[in-house]
């Protein structure tokens, strides 16, 4: 069977239109998301992000999860399961099902941040069990976005876990803080201890070795000129005599024709001076500096029509509030302190790297 060649132009044509709207709707059926992950009082070290796929596992990944992106295809259903062991596991729904008029459009990407907090005993953690959170097209918005209702449904139990893990949290800090209270008495103790017996040892040496281990050279002999008349010799000491008198002069003439000598403070330390000495060069143990861990609490509260999400930076006892509030007609709003921020600020202090 033979074609005109209009005919043969037309079909490629059509062929053409065909692969192009093939990769269009291959483009446009995406849905990108950019996620953070924060292990509170510990390390990334072994944490991972299971991703499933229409309840199937679709991968692991366990690494650069400080900060990730993903792109998920429309119309199906993501679960990522954040997980860590000792940490309770968190988990979010991704609904990425849209409308046909909507597949058409670009959507935002969706940023969030997830936080892992050790598991302790006592603490209900039934909540957890099921997604903490769930991100669904929102026909109001034009995008996706936090299903309240969903949100609603569970936020009472979640805000009981978080509040419950709190006061462990901090019952833990303050049994640290005790224990290495604790220690550094000790440590101070044992120092104490060991300079009392360093001196009562000192004490009980024999003075004459003391002084025999600290006595002076000996004193060169005295240059005498060719022709000088003899001059008044002292016998030199015997080795291992000591002199008893600690003072040493430059001989001047007295009256009567004897010697006498200015006294001034010889080399001969006492067994005091020498304790005092090895005590002073002792170094002293110097208290390194408490470091004090940056910590954060997310909070989000669901309201008719508008989702608040509250993230509580702790410095010690410096605290910075963060706010995002995300309203179904009027857009997405950030706030520090209580003022309005920028996105690039409430991004780069509230969902900073620790």
């Amino acid at each position: 069977m033979s074609f005109t060649p209009r005919v043969r132009c037309f079909r490629a044509g059509l062929l053409l239109l065909a692969m192009a709207a093939s990769c269009w709707a291959m483009a446009q059926g995406r849905f990108t998301i950019n996620g953070k992950l924060r292990v509170e009082g510990g390390s990334m070290t072994g944490s991972r992000m299971v991703v499933y796929k229409n309840g199937e596992k679709h991968r692991t990944i366990s690494s650069d999860l400080n900060r990730f992106s993903l792109e998920l295809d429309l119309d199906a259903s993501y679960v990522l399961s954040f997980e860590k062991d000792g940490f309770v596991t968190k988990k979010l729904l991704f609904n990425t099902q849209v409308p046909a008029a909507a597949r058409s459009s670009t959507f935002s990407a969706f940023d969030f941040v997830v936080s892992l907090f050790k598991q302790y005993d006592g603490v209900n953690i039934v909540v957890f069990n099921q997604p903490v959170g769930m991100i669904r097209y929102s026909a109001a918005l034009g995008d996706f976005d936090y299903d309240t209702d969903y949100t609603k449904s569970i936020q009472s139990a979640l805000e009981a876990a978080q509040a419950e893990t709190l006061q462990k949290q901090k019952e833990e800090a303050r049994k640290e803080a005790e224990a290495k209270k604790r220690e550094e008495q000790e440590a101070k103790a044992q120092a104490r201890a060991a300079k009392a017996l360093q001196a009562q040892e000192e004490k009980k040496a024999p003075p004459a070795l003391m002084k025999k281990e600290a006595a002076p050279p000996a004193p060169a002999p005295p240059v005498v000129a060719e022709g000088a008349p003899p001059k008044e010799r002292h016998a030199p000491l015997a080795a291992g005599t000591v002199r008893k008198a600690a003072l040493v002069g430059t001989p001047v003439q007295g009256a009567d024709t004897r010697r006498t000598a200015s006294p001034q403070m010889g080399q001969d330390p006492s067994p005091v001076q020498m304790a005092r000495v090895r005590m002073e060069e002792e170094p002293r143990p110097q208290r390194e500096p408490a470091i004090t861990p940056v910590v954060r609490h997310q909070d989000v509260i669901v309201q008719p029509n508008e989702v608040v999400t509250i993230i509580r930076v702790e410095n010690g006892e410096l605290v910075t509030e963060y706010r995002r509030v995300s309203r179904k007609y009027s857009g997405v709003f950030y706030f520090k302190d209580g003022k309005s921020c920028s996105r690039l600020t409430y991004e780069q202090e509230a969902l900073a790297d620790n």
